[in-house]
């Protein structure tokens, strides 16, 4: 995953390139010279969870990627049938049809299985499936070959190549991330 910090206003957005979505955003303590906190833009609360202060900005990626690792966003269950996990990537949703099969979609995408929306017998198995295929079809995923996928959603390589133009056409990036190497790129 390629993450990018770049100058918004008064302060900073943290964003997923691979996916062309804002995944958090740091802001300058006005009182304290030099530090930041760091905001996730991820999970049920979009802007609501503080994942630290950091001293630095070059702390501010591996800071919100390191909360994550050590606290995978959850699932949360909204109706007795509906679960949704919103992720650094996509919004995953297992729901229960009037049948009793359990469905899952990917930013309401279906998952397959022979080309037909796949059904489970229960929650844990959809939840499991969706969280395992969660990357299916993003730059340097891994493929799974269990006889699930999504059903493709057309704009993952848009989005691709837009984070791609966007970063060719703006020098106000701060810092990137890539395969956990940070560097600082200068300012106009």
């Amino acid at each position: 995953m390629t993450v990018s910090l770049f100058k918004n206003y008064d302060h900073y957005t943290i964003r997923n390139d691979d996916a062309y979505f804002l995944i958090g955003r740091v802001y300058p303590l006005r009182d304290q010279q030099g530090s930041y906190r760091v905001i996730s833009s991820c999970g049920s609360g979009p802007g609501s969870e503080e994942i630290g202060i950091v001293s630095t900005l070059d702390e501010a990626i591996p800071a919100l990627l390191h909360y994550y690792k050590k606290n995978p966003i959850p699932w949360e269950r909204k109706k007795p049938a509906l679960y949704w996990r919103h992720t650094m990537f996509v919004s995953l949703r297992v729901e229960q049809d009037q049948q009793g099969h359990w469905l899952a979609y990917r930013d309401d995408y279906p998952m397959l299985q022979d080309t037909k929306p796949a059904q489970f017998a229960t929650c844990a198995d959809s939840k499991r499936a969706a969280d395992a295929h969660e990357l299916d079809l993003f730059p340097n995923a891994i493929l799974i070959d269990d006889g699930y996928s999504w059903l493709p959603d057309p704009e993952i390589p848009y989005f691709a190549e837009q984070s791609a133009n966007w970063l060719r056409d703006h020098s106000d990036r701060i810092v990137w991330l890539s395969d956990g190497h940070a560097t600082t790129s200068s300012l106009n």
